[in-house]
Formats: C-alpha cells, structure tokens, sequence
C-alpha cells in the first residue's frame, strides 16, 4: 500500500481517528468473508503491477499464490482465491493514488498506460489466467475460477486541464466533480473493453478498487458516485484504509462492498505495542469491516521482521479475524514467492500462510493477547448508569469538537462504539470528574474504559466519599502503563461518590474515558 511509511495522525490531539458512524450496526462484527456482498471474496492478495521495478508477474511468478506448492513445484491445493492487480505511480515516480505538491501530475498518457499494463502479453492478468488454467488441470478442476479487482486512478482536484480523453479535444478542469465522474468513467470503461476482448477463461472480475487509503469529505462524493456507477455495472468497490484513515466510520455511505482495515503494525523502525492488534479488532469489529494481513520480504531475512509477521497470524486467531473476516494481503510485491522459493526459514513462513488461509494455523508461543482483550461484560449490577440516576459532575460537553464528546458517555453503558471524536467524556489533565449515585451504597469495584484506539497509556487515581466532603483512597496508579479496559477491586465501603482522577496521559493533556462502572462487590 502507500501510506506504509507515512507519518499516521492518530496522536494528533483532536483529529478524528475514525468516524461517527451515521448508524449503529446491531452487532459487533467483523466484514465476513465468501459473501455476495463482498463479491465472495475471502483472501485478496495484493499484486503490485505496472512499474519496471515490479516483479514480472508470468504464470511462474504466480503460480505460489493460486496454490500452495510442495518443494517440488507441484500443486498440493489452491491458495489466494482472489487477486488485487495495485499501482499508485507512473515510472517516473508521478502519483496516481493521491496529490503530493511538486509531483508531477499524471496525464491522460499515465491513465491509459495504467488501463493497459493489467493485460500486457505475457505478465499480469495473462500471467493468473495461465496459473490458474495449469493448476486447475492438475488438481482436476477445469472450471476453477478465481476473483480479480483492479486499481482505479485518483482524479486530482488540482488539475486544471486534464485530458483530452481520446477522441475528444477538450481539457478537463478536475476540480469539476462532473469531469472527475467522467475521466474516471472512461478508465472503467476502457478496462472492462479490454477485458471483455480477452474473454477469460478463469478469471472473475470482481470489481475495482479505490487507491486512496484515506477518504477526506471533499472525496466522499465521488466515492460514492462511483460506487454507484460500479453498482450499475454489476461490479463492487474495495477499500483497504490505513489504521487512523478518514471516512472509515462512513464506508457505507461511500457505498463501498469490501472494506479491510490495515493494522500497520509491521512497517515501524521502532516496534509498536501489541495493542495496536486489539485497537485493530476493536475498530474492525465496531465499523464491520475485514483486516489485512501486512508484511514483506523482510521477514525473510530479519528475525525482528519476521516476528511481526508471525504476530498478525497470532493475533488473528485470538480476536478471530482468521476465520470470521474477509482478509487482504499485503506483502511488498513478491514476497511470497521468495518465501517459496527459500528451502529454510521462507517455505516455513510459506507453509505458515498456507495454513493461515485454510484456518488452520496454530499460533506461536511467543505472543500473549490474553491481557489485551476484546472486553465483555455483563453491567446489570452496574451502579453508575445514567439509566438507573446516576449523575456525572465534571467533563463538561465539548460541542466546540463534537456532539458525541460529553460527561453522558461515561455512564450511557456503552463500551462499544466510540472513535477519535466520539462516545466519550473528556477533560484536561490534571483532572477529574466524580459519579454521584442515585443513593449511597456499598462499592467494592470500578471497571474504567479508557480511550484506547491508538495505544496510549494512562494513569489515575480513584476515589470514595459518603458526602462529597471528605475522601477515602480506593485506587491508585500513578505509576505504570494503563491502557484500555481497567478492572480495579478494593476494600468495601459505604459511598454515595466515587471520583476518578486523570494524572497523566502518554499523548497529550486530554484525558478520555470511554466508560465508568461501579460495583458493590469485588470481581
């Protein structure tokens, strides 16, 4: 993909790192795989095509992804079911995906010569139609098909005079959303030309996919008419946004089908805590969209690499994407193949993905989720619910950011659905807000959301009071790193009051608390 290396904005104080959603799925779930919705897409393994750096992508470059191969080179069963042929720049480096002052702007030269390198004569999709053709022969099925998304260019609003599109002399101001409808129109239509003519014998095409892997509101439009466009053609649209991207609360509104978000914890010099995974999950799961699979020819050869390679398998059979999402992957444009082509530590890693993709991978011993859980709880007997007269004194209401930042979200019972602007309370550090329950009762325990969504970590402490006057210590952490959903027991006593104090946040001066429970009894 290509915002691997970019700088993300998630620390960012009040950037939104995802959406509000417009409507709240009944259910937590992840985008499942195999479905007409998504094309029937389960696997889509990223083919990196066009450029003179890429790998020539022939039937024998290819053929370690539509099957697992013995150390013989012979078909054992299928692998990929599904195939993403990607570019995002010309050969000399001009962007299609996305405007970078200073960068020269693509022409109608780059969007024709992008429209045709998917069928060049002996590498591209030439090169899946004979893997498939070859496979499907030795493993006895003749009609075996394969799904194929191809990349779309990003019209760039900065372009005053794009074109002429062929057989017509007009230059096109892109800043236009009708010019930008109708040059991005002529690319699908041009690809679907040229697909039709080759008539393929094994391959489906499922649809095309947006390259921009953030969706800024002035973009929403045009994702969404084309979409619809899409949809009138009987094709489907594929996103695969960056963890923190723009408009990934709102895919559906975009009118996209297949949606995968990138954990991007592989690519960092400096390793990310394992939390980013259960973020990951977290947003997958509350949004509804699939995951991908990130890694590349490092972990060949970097123990260090390889690892994080390794983690993503791991993690994905504890929150359950493995099985229960659709998947892409991305691994750097030939990885797998000299994975395949390693007798030692790549066909191991080869043979690891194999079993990964048929769901039947075992995890290493060397990563430990159970401490970063997917939290569930029953809070029948929860106290501080604004529903049974609980009241929240501080964290005032921030309309100036959002509506959906206020004191109410602390105590509304929901730990569920909540992003970088919404579902939470909020105020400066150092500070606080207390819970008056509806009668004094007997407390024993809290159990505290804390913002989560980008691995910070916080710390505070917590407090009890019969009158509001004076104040019994219950917990304190103000040393170590807290993240996420935090299960704090201590001595019973009689309270009316029960104060949480921030002390610290390792992002910023914000505190944020998605959630605050109180119970009577220890856990």
């Amino acid at each position: 993909m290509v915002a691997r290396t970019r700088p993300l904005l998630i620390a960012a104080l009040l950037l939104p790192l995802v959406s509000v959603l417009a409507q709240e799925p009944s259910k937590l779930a992840y985008m499942p795989p195999g479905t007409p919705e998504v094309g029937g897409i389960r696997h889509l393994i990223l083919i990196y095509h066009g450029t003179k750096r890429r790998v020539p992508w022939t039937k024998e470059a290819l053929l370690p992804y539509v099957a697992y191969l013995d150390k013989k080179g012979q078909p054992q069963d299928w692998f990929f079911d599904s195939f993403l042929f990607i570019e995002f720049a010309a050969d000399d480096g001009a962007h299609i995906h996305h405007y970078v002052k200073g960068k020269r702007l693509p022409t109608i030269a780059d969007w024709n010569w992008l429209a045709e390198c998917w069928f060049r004569p002996t590498t591209g999709l030439i090169g899946l139609e004979q893997a498939v053709e070859e496979v499907a022969q030795k493993l006895g099925h003749p009609n075996k098909k394969v799904k194929v998304v191809i990349t779309m260019p990003k019209p760039f609003r900065e372009d005053a005079a794009f074109g002429p599109l062929p057989g017509t002399t007009e230059k096109l101001d892109l800043a236009k959303a009708e010019n930008q409808q109708k040059v991005l129109q002529w690319y699908i239509q041009r690809v679907l030309k040229q697909w039709q003519e080759r008539a393929y014998k094994h391959l489906e095409l499922a649809g095309f996919y947006w390259t921009n892997e953030s969706i800024a509101g002035e973009d929403t439009q045009l994702a969404t008419w084309t979409s619809d466009y899409l949809h009138r053609l009987k094709l489907r649209h594929y996103w695969i946004p960056y963890f923190g991207a723009r408009g990934i609360g709102k895919w559906r509104e975009a009118g996209f089908d297949g949606v995968m978000l990138q954990p991007n914890y592989f690519f960092r010099k400096k390793p990310l805590a394992l939390s980013r995974f259960q973020s990951a999950a977290k947003i997958a799961r509350m949004f509804g969209t699939g995951i991908e699979i990130e890694f590349d020819r490092r972990s060949l050869t970097d123990e260090e690499f390889r690892d994080r390679m390794i983690a993503y398998l791991d993690a994905g059979v504890y929150y359950g994407w493995m099985k229960d999402a659709l998947l892409g992957y991305y691994e750097g444009g030939g990885a797998i193949k000299l994975f395949y082509e390693n007798p030692e530590t790549g066909h191991d890693l080869y043979q690891k993905l194999y079993q990964w993709v048929k769901g039947t991978y075992q995890p290493s011993v060397k990563f430990d989720f159970t401490k970063l859980p997917l939290v569930s709880r029953d809070n029948s007997q929860n106290l501080a619910l604004a529903s049974k007269g609980a009241k929240v004194i501080g964290a005032a209401a921030r309309p100036e950011w959002s509506d959906e930042i206020g004191p109410e979200k602390i105590i509304d019972g929901n730990i569920d659905y909540y992003g970088g602007m919404c579902g939470f309370g909020a105020f400066p550090i150092p500070g606080s807000f207390t819970i008056e329950l509806p009668k004094v009762a007997t407390v024993a325990r809290t159990q505290t959301m804390l913002y989560d969504l980008d691995g910070r970590f916080f710390r505070y402490r917590i407090d009890t009071s019969l009158h509001g006057q004076t104040w019994e210590p219950a917990v304190n952490k103000d040393t170590g790193e807290w993240v996420g959903w935090q299960v704090d027991d201590f001595a019973p006593r009689q309270a009316k009051y029960v104060r949480f104090t921030c002390l610290h946040s390792s992002a910023n001066k914000l505190c944020q608390v998605v959630e605050f429970e109180v119970y009577s009894d220890p856990q």
